[in-house]
């Protein structure tokens, strides 16, 4: 039993060592969703956040779009303090930096952001505070018609401190949303594609609407290098590719619509390519057995107690029951009558030394 025992334990060591330490959100909370003002959730409580020197600019690939039109929103960041983890968080927002004032909340769409999701809170790796980060951000407007000022805030890390920063104090960026114009060219119900995996040719196919000619446009991120190709018009819509990622990174595509009156474009829609397309489950596994190895042991050891414990209950009942006996003689002609076996067994001793007598 003790072999078991030091090979049980040796077994969860090795899980335990084997596994890498696992976290939900490693440094931060992930992107998603979020107000500016999250009450601590994120990198820190805002109310108790130091000033952060990073410098924030903020633009757009158009002063005004349509109902239901494309916008480009594009955060640049540099400066900052950065921790450990040079981690930053960074929000997008339709607000003063309070309770709702993410964009879905004014009725914009988040299609694309800067990890190739579509929220409007993303968390950013900073290599060096001196060159920043850039994030863009694809929405979609609204159907009603007005006026929507975007503002870019940030979380982040530093000299022990959760540290914040905005551009409320230089306005943000303001976006006019007007009517469709007739005969203009646009994307009908069409959804972008954010991930792909390495070495796949991405095809894309798209319905739009009040064309003559389409084409394909993209980048590489970090680099202004403009590539197009022309799309081909088929019975399921008009159709083009981009070219296959041969490394894990990212790139911008948009669409670029024309007719005989209109030219114009689609937002920009950040496109990463990543090889690990699935979760490694192996570090869990190894969790799972270990934490299965130290429930077993657990049990064993629960079980030898109680048996352990049952053995010595029957042994104190065993001694209960024959020290009496010892040395009574069933016969004994000193036995009071009408005294049963069981009285003479347990009570004979006692009596037989209260009268004077021996066993």
């Amino acid at each position: 039993m003790r072999l078991l025992n030091r090979l049980l334990i040796l077994g969860v060591l090795i899980c335990l060592i084997s596994s890498p330490v696992m976290e939900a959100n490693p440094g931060g909370n992930g992107d998603g969703t979020r107000d500016f003002a999250c009450g601590g959730a994120c990198h820190g409580d805002p109310d108790i956040a130091q000033p952060s020197s990073a410098i924030i600019s903020v633009s757009a690939d158009r002063d005004s779009t349509y109902a239901g039109g494309p916008l480009t929103i594009t955060a640049e960041i540099s400066g900052m303090e950065l921790s450990e983890r040079r981690l930053v968080g960074i929000f997008l927002t339709t607000g003063t930096f309070g309770v709702d004032d993410s964009p879905d909340h004014s009725g914009w769409i988040v299609t694309s952001d800067a990890n190739g999701g579509t929220s409007n809170y993303v968390e950013m790796h900073v290599l060096d505070s001196g060159d920043g980060v850039s994030a863009s951000w694809s929405l979609i407007a609204p159907s009603e018609e007005g006026t929507t000022t975007f503002q870019i805030g940030i979380h982040h890390g530093g000299g022990g401190a959760a540290r914040l920063a905005d551009t409320s104090a230089d306005g943000g960026i303001s976006i006019t949303v007007g009517p469709i114009p007739e005969n203009f060219p646009q994307l009908s119900d069409w959804t972008p594609i954010t991930q792909r995996g390495i070495g796949e040719i991405t095809n894309l196919q798209a319905n739009i609407v009040n064309v003559t000619s389409v084409q394909l446009e993209w980048q590489i991120s970090g680099d202004n290098t403009i590539y197009s190709t022309t799309a081909e018009s088929t019975s399921n819509g008009w159709e083009a590719s981009l070219p296959a990622a041969l490394a894990e990174g990212s790139l911008e595509y948009r669409w670029r619509l024309s007719n005989q009156d209109f030219e114009t474009t689609s937002a920009w829609t950040t496109l990463s390519s990543d090889s690990s397309s699935s979760v490694d489950v192996n570090p869990a596994r190894l969790l799972m057995l270990s934490l299965a190895m130290i429930t077993a042991a657990l049990l064993i050891s629960l079980q030898r107690f109680l048996a352990s414990d049952l053995l010595s209950s029957e042994s104190n009942k065993d001694r209960t029951f024959e020290s009496p006996s010892n040395g009574i003689n069933m016969d004994d002609p000193r036995r009071p009558v009408g005294w049963s076996d069981e009285q003479w067994m347990h009570y004979g001793s006692d009596y037989l030394q209260s009268n004077g007598g021996e066993n």
